[in-house]
């Protein structure tokens, strides 16, 4: 009977997590939306019931305030001032959107100058030497008898290392194939690298910020990698593997060490996070900035001290730098701030502080990012180009009234993660919301009990949770004149470390409700442990599954196959000809030919032809010459043969049904070869 008392609630919690995943399976593998609703009903009753029934709450450490006020050192005024005359001068010498010796200097004198001058010691040199001294002689006592190590730090090694591996494995095959932005940056990157150039603002493709094409240059020119897809998606696989620590300090710093460790783990096996970070592109630049800038205005709100600021200031900035989905960070500090002020009745003194210390925290940011700044000045459209066609259109007028256009596009954003979709075949499988099923279960559940703390138990953790969630959804929900973009998982990546800090919640609460209730039987740690893998593995599985097979297969159809046409190229280049005399010829919604290019290690090939008539200009070539063409573009294929009669034809049968193409290959009159036999 005892026993049965002790797990009546668990057991309870445990049915809820059951019944929820159990519906968002029936809503994504089953299309049986009716009884998935009244499973989420169902869900949320006994979900609600076990949490009144057993009032157990999870640690939150925004509480956890300093006593006294810190009394940060005078500023170093010389320091000051020269921080500030940098900053002029990198204003000034950014002008005609280029890095240069003379800003670049001075853009990174003046970030030193300003840390100096507003940095406040939190010990003294002899201070730091007596703790580096006791330090190394605690690390040779625990060498010496056996290392002893936190749980929670081995478990976070762990989990970082199931991280990489999830992040890095089949890296070069999974996602497949380039897409045009893909060839839009590596252009750029190679730009840098070969041409000498150094753009502060990347204005192809209707404008980029810098931050990945520096890392990506940066990483080519030490490890002389090729400029491909696997050089940008090296890149920003790592930026998705340094959102899971970053998410843990942020969860540690608002909860505790058990919603850390599941959020970050979550993080190092979903299929959102791992998607938008594997594509190579900017995406997973948003969240690997975000996380850190909210651990960092935590640390600074709660505790007060000024260095905290300065480092969300420095994020922040950087943040800046990376992906345009960003730029409502600085609104979400702003927010979180303005919050925290109300929530806390501050006195005249503590409101002074904050804001004086809020103003250099934007200030150090503007400081990050003043070359962008003064490109901004110079050229606004492009720097706003991308984001206004969203907001208001280029063009085109919005479909409908504003205002219920952004409330349906904000109700869609809020559904992504359980009931709608991103319809961007690159981003998403069609009609697969953001989660999967079994985290998709727990973040209903976990809102809900979010909202149950805040309304019984007015704790501000989840009001700032639950806020950053929405504020982050804002890229994708202001989509107004383009509303069949909303949701999409990438402009609301943002959100990521706020979701699974969500998602983590009830299993955090399941974990600690059956320690609590169990804690008296040997068995009791056992079970939970047990629970705990099932749900993981199941979480393991299906994001497995949907990712390295389902997205994988889709992305192959959807995409163009430009590195088999590259190594059918190759080929003839190594065997009997050269890539000069290889072309292919266009055809309407094909393959981009820059991408064929860059697969040959060759930026900026564009060996293309209008039409085979243009092929008439070879005629007379002694050597051999190699075509391409698409297998419905007949009519060049007819007269392909009429001006080459001795021309060889052949279909190459591409990896993916209905990616095949047509190599039309000419014997020249010099070493004539046997291309097509060879292969």
């Amino acid at each position: 009977m005892i026993v049965l008392r002790s797990i009546v609630q668990p057991t309870l919690a445990l049915a809820a997590m059951v019944f929820a995943a159990v519906a968002q399976n029936l809503h994504v593998h089953r299309n049986s939306d009716h009884a998935a609703l009244i499973l989420f009903a169902a869900a949320l009753c006994i979900w609600l019931f076990a949490l009144i029934a057993n009032p157990l709450a999870l640690g939150t450490r925004l509480a956890d305030t300093a006593r006294d006020a810190e009394k940060p050192r005078p500023a170093a005024r010389p320091f000051v001032v020269s921080a500030f005359a940098l900053a002029a001068l990198t204003f000034l010498f950014s002008s005609g959107n280029e890095f240069n010796a003379d800003n670049v200097l001075a853009w990174g004198l003046s970030i030193v100058a300003f840390l100096y001058a507003f940095w406040t010691p939190e010990k003294s040199w002899d201070e730091w030497r007596a703790r580096l001294a006791a330090r190394v002689a605690s690390a040779r006592g625990i060498w010496a008898n056996g290392a002893r190590v936190s749980p929670h730090l081995l478990a976070l090694i762990g989990v970082m290392g199931i991280g990489v591996l999830t992040y890095y494995r089949e890296l070069d095959a999974t996602p497949a194939e380039m897409t045009s932005d893909h060839a839009e940056k590596l252009l750029d990157v190679n730009d840098i690298v070969n041409g000498g150039l150094a753009p502060i603002f990347f204005e192809r493709n209707t404008g980029r910020e810098p931050l990945q094409f520096y890392l990506t240059a940066a990483f080519v020119h030490l490890t002389q990698h090729p400029i491909d897809h696997m050089a940008l998606k090296l890149i920003t696989a790592l930026m998705g593997v340094l959102v899971i620590p970053f998410t843990f300090l942020l969860a540690r710093e608002l909860f505790d060490d058990d919603v850390a460790l599941f959020a970050a783990l979550l993080i190092a096996l979903s299929k959102w996070p791992l998607t938008i970070a594997r594509m190579g592109l900017r995406f997973p630049f948003t969240p690997v900035f975000i996380a850190p800038t909210m651990f960092f205005l935590f640390r600074a709100l709660k505790y007060g001290r000024r260095n905290d600021f300065l480092m969300t200031g420095l994020f922040l900035g950087i943040g800046l730098l990376g992906y345009n989905a960003f730029r409502l960070a600085p609104i979400l500090v702003v927010a979180f701030v303005i919050v925290w002020w109300w929530t806390r009745r501050m006195s005249w003194q503590q409101t002074k502080t904050l804001i004086v210390n809020s103003a250099l925290m934007f200030t150090l940011a503007l400081f990050v990012v003043m070359p962008l700044a003064r490109y901004m000045t110079e050229k606004p459209e492009m720097v706003w180009y991308r984001a206004a066609t969203r907001l208001v259109g280029d063009g085109n007028a919005i479909p409908g009234n504003p205002i219920e256009v952004f409330a349906r596009n904000a109700v869609n954003a809020a559904l992504m993660f359980n009931w709608t979709s991103d319809a961007a075949w690159p981003n998403a499988l069609p009609n697969d919301p953001a989660l999967d099923y079994v985290s998709g279960g727990l973040f209903v559940l976990g809102v809900a009990y979010a909202l149950y703390r805040l309304a019984r138990y007015r704790e501000s953790a989840y009001a700032f949770v639950l806020l950053g969630i929405a504020l982050m959804l804002l890229p994708s929900a202001l989509s107004l004149a383009f509303p069949n973009e909303n949701p999409s998982v990438v402009r609301a990546g943002g959100a990521i470390p706020f979701v699974f800090i969500v998602v983590a919640l009830p299993l955090a609460w399941l974990m600690r409700s059956w320690r609590e209730s169990l804690a008296r039987f040997r068995w009791g740690r056992f079970a939970v442990v047990a629970v705990l893998i099932v749900l993981f593995a199941l979480i393991a599985r299906a994001n497995y599954l949907r990712y390295f097979w389902e997205f994988d297969a889709n992305y192959r159809r959807a995409s163009w196959n430009s590195s088999e046409v590259a190594a059918v190229i190759r080929g003839f280049a190594d065997s009997v000809g050269d890539v000069e005399h290889a072309w292919l010829l266009l055809y309407p919604h094909w393959i981009d030919t820059r991408n064929v290019g860059i697969n040959l290690g060759q930026p900026g090939w564009e060996n293309t032809l209008p039409d085979a008539d243009a092929a008439r200009a070879q005629i007379n070539a002694p050597t051999n010459k190699l075509y391409i063409l698409n297998p419905g573009d007949q009519t060049n294929l007819t007269r392909l043969r009429e001006i080459f009669p001795n021309g060889q034809q052949r279909t190459f049968h591409a990896r993916t049904p209905g990616h095949d193409f047509i190599v039309f290959f000419v014997p020249g009159t010099i070493a004539p070869g046997e291309f097509l036999e060879s292969k």
